[in-house]
């Protein structure tokens, strides 16, 4: 499975794992902060953690929170959560990586004379860390981050915004979860979709099913 990457101009990727392996420590922090909100047996499972904090529904993460487990404090949550995630991983730096090939893949756009872009959900200065973490992420054209957009994915404010900054360029984009997934088809059609991730994502096969993808992978190996 390959993409020709002549018939584009720009490459668009989001980050925690489609660029770099974190969603399992999203998944962590997560369960960590309600914990501290609830009580220290509170507990729920990887996949039960994607079903709800991956969503096609706006308001997904806010309702899961606010209605099901009845907490009503969802920004100071959601505040405590980015702060904890972020000293987490500055710990953890050692054990981050690349998603396999994604270093080779980008380098080999840039050395195609290719753009490249990040786009993400995460605060500028999460995507810093990162950045400063992986050199080779800093080669990005432009990055697109919490602070920039008022919406979050899987609104498609973001990738609007990138058609408009970008506009006679042949785009293609590469997601990993539905709420990206989601936010990319409300584009009408002016983005290409790639959808990185393998069987075992909760909700592989309703993206399969359901939405326009240009192609699958498991990670970027399978495009060289």
């Amino acid at each position: 499975m390959d993409i020709n990457i002549n018939n584009y101009d720009l490459f668009i990727f989001d980050l925690d794992d489609t660029l770099v392996n974190t969603e399992y420590y999203h998944y962590t922090i997560w369960l960590e902060t309600l914990r501290s909100f609830i009580n220290n047996d509170f507990y729920f499972d990887f996949n039960f953690f994607c079903s709800k904090f991956h969503s096609n529904d706006l308001d997904g993460i806010k309702n899961y929170i606010t209605n099901e487990l009845n907490l009503n404090m969802f920004e100071l949550i959601i505040n405590t959560k980015n702060e904890k995630f972020l000293n987490f991983i500055k710990t953890e730096s050692h054990n981050i990586t690349l998603i396999d090939g994604a270093e080779d893949y980008i380098n080999h756009l840039l050395n195609n004379n290719k753009k490249f872009i990040i786009v993400t959900n995460n605060s500028k200065n999460i995507l810093e860390f990162y950045l400063n973490l992986f050199p080779v992420l800093q080669k990005s054209t432009k990055n697109y981050y919490r602070e920039i957009f008022k919406i979050r994915k899987p609104s498609p404010e973001c990738y609007l915004l990138i058609i408009k900054d970008f506009p006679t360029c042949k785009k293609i984009a590469f997601e990993d979860s539905i709420t990206g997934i989601h936010a990319l088809s409300q584009t009408n059609n002016q983005i290409d979709i790639v959808f990185i991730n393998n069987e075992n994502y909760y909700y592989y096969y309703q993206i399969i099913e359901n939405y326009k993808i240009k192609i699958y992978i498991k990670n970027f190996l399978e495009l060289f």
